[in-house]
This record gives C-alpha cells, structure tokens and sequence, in this order.
C-alpha cells in the first residue's frame, strides 16, 4: 500500500469511527514504552530517512515555538525529544477528557493535539483478548488520532508550527501502536465485567529484581527497553542491535496499514503477553515473573519497536515530501 493509498483509507474510514463502550480512564501510570523506547523508535527512523528529509525535519523543529526546548538541539536529538513531548502535554493537560466526545474535524484534532487537552484516550486502542478482534467495540482513540494527525503532517497548507506539532504526535503515537498493551485488555478477576485496563490493574513481581516490588503489568511493558540514556554506551549499543534488525525486516511489512499495526500488538498481547503470565505463589491475586518471560517479552519488544521505527519512518518521508523537495531547490537556487 503506497501513501497515497493510505490517506484515502484515513480520510475515507479511520476519521469517521466513533469509539463505543463508554469511559474507560488509565491509571496515572500509563504510558506506552518509556521515555528509552520512544527514543529508540526515533533513532531507528531517523536511520531511514534521507539525508533531505533529515534535514527538513530538522529546520522544522527548530523554528516552532510551540514544543519547548528543541530550538538549540542537533536535529536528531530535537527529533528523540519531539516524540516524547505528547507524553509530557498530557501531564500538563487536564486529565478528565474520558467524557469529551472525539473531535469530528481536522481542525479539533489540530486544536487538542496543540493543547493536549482531552488526549488522554489517544495513547490506546483497547480490545477484549476473549473476543474476535473486529468484532467488538474498541475503548480509547490511538487508530483515530494517529491517521489523523498523518492526515495532518502531510497537509502542506498548514503552517510549519501545525505541522510540527502532528510531527510530534505521529512518532509518539506509531510508537504506541506498536506496544502489546496499549491495543489489548482482559477480563479483571478481582472486578466481574470490568476489563484490567491494559495490564494496568494487573499486579506482577519481577523475580529479578532485588527486592521485587509490585508493579502493574502494563508498566513492567512500558519499562522493557530499559533506562539507558542518548549517548551512554549501554544506549548506543541497543541501538546499535535495533538498527541491524530494523535492516533486516521486509519491505512488506513496512507500507501497511495502521489498523494492521494494532492488531499485530493485540495478538502478541493475546497470544503471548497473557498467557506468559504465572501465579505468584507468595501473594495471591499477583503475577511471578521469570526469567523465561523476561527474555520472551524483552525480544517482543525489540522486535516492535524496529518495526515501529521503519513504519515511522514511511509515514514521515512520504507525508514531508514537498517540505523536503523545498528545502532541496532552495539550496540549488543559492547555488545559482
């Protein structure tokens, strides 16, 4: 499916789903991969650019004012840091947007990813591991605000700023799709009818940890990637590993669509996140995990966010196209 082919699918299906099942609020611990995993999503992408769209990007970033803080980085790193920026708006948003109705329009999804308000319902996609996956109402937003905020990227009559801001959204969100428990939840146990939340109101101890300490299932996803920072050699190899595998994926499984993506991770959660899961024998209601499950998820992990890199990376060099060929003639112009 070329980009073309994508859009239409966006303007035409994705931006007219309405979300049913009511409210459904993540506890304040949510997120998607860490601050670690968004980085690594972004640095494989940014392999995958071209050198022009690197560019592009770049001068984008640097002269929008609305995303703080990125005006005085190298380009790569102001492009790690954009797709961490969705995660802090919403922390300084108001958190209470469960009961506003989705936006209907470009502009509304303009405005909110702008302001962050109501953005919470964005970062997932939920659906009940029991059920088929198309055939059940889905709880959150992340399939409707991620084809919109494409939509938004590739619209060259919005200003650089706008553009900038959907930038932002479409790495943080692409990576999202790509984490097994932002698009899949379970019956909860200790709450009859009521799903966990994606994990999150799943306790497990990590028996590699001294000492365990309880986590949600959700978070110990969010946290596979690990803590390593731009720069450290701990981040460069990983890195280093991501990229060679991103290398190694099929072009097929890159140019898909963005529904595909959330149903890949709901069928790895489905398949392999749940079922992995072990009683604790020490305390009741919770979750052991061993090292056998640690292994398994640390290489789903791995293996989501090279995939999410290079999908990120389609989505971008498509949808900047005529910023990148702008930058391009100016420089020939100069050279004239």
């Amino acid at each position: 499916m070329n980009f073309a082919s994508i859009l239409a699918c966006l303007r035409s299906k994705y931006l007219r789903v309405l979300v049913a099942g009511g409210l459904y609020i993540l506890s304040p611990g949510a997120y998607a991969w860490n601050a670690t995993g968004h980085r690594e999503v972004a640095v494989v992408a940014w392999s995958e650019l071209s050198p022009k769209a690197q560019r592009a990007i770049g001068l984008l970033l640097k002269e929008q004012t609305l995303i703080p803080n990125l005006q005085n980085l190298p380009a790569e790193e102001a492009w790690m840091a954009a797709a961490l920026w969705p995660d802090e708006l919403r922390e300084q948003a108001e958190l209470s947007g469960s009961a506003v109705p989705p936006p209907k329009t470009m502009q509304q999804w303009l405005h909110r990813a702008q302001t962050g308000e109501a953005t919470r319902r964005w970062h997932f996609a939920d659906r009940d591991i029991a059920k088929p996956f198309n055939q059940q109402p889905v709880l959150g937003l992340l399939e409707q605000a991620l084809a919109a905020q494409i939509q938004l990227l590739g619209d060259a009559s919005l200003s650089q700023q706008d553009r900038a801001v959907a930038l932002a959204w479409v790495s943080h969100l692409v990576a999202d799709a790509h984490q097994p428990l932002h698009t899949a939840s379970r019956q909860d146990p200790a709450r009859p009818g009521q799903l966990d939340a994606g994990g999150n109101t799943v306790t497990v101890f990590d028996a590699g940890r001294r000492p365990p300490e309880p986590l949600s299932l959700h978070r110990w996803w969010d946290e596979l990637p690990g803590h390593a920072r731009p720069g450290t050699a701990r981040f460069e190899t990983e890195t280093a590993r991501l990229l060679r595998q991103a290398q190694q994926l099929n072009n097929n499984e890159i140019a898909t669509p963005l529904r595909h993506w959330i149903e890949e991770s709901f069928t790895l959660a489905r398949d392999q996140v749940y079922p992995g899961l072990v009683d604790d024998p020490d305390k009741p209601g919770a979750f052991l995990i061993r090292q056998d499950y640690w292994l398994e998820g640390r290489d789903i992990t791995r293996a989501r966010i090279a995939l999410a890199g290079r999908r990120l990376a389609f989505i971008v060099q498509q949808a900047l196209r005529d910023l990148y060929e702008s930058v391009r003639r100016q420089g020939v112009n100069r050279k004239n």
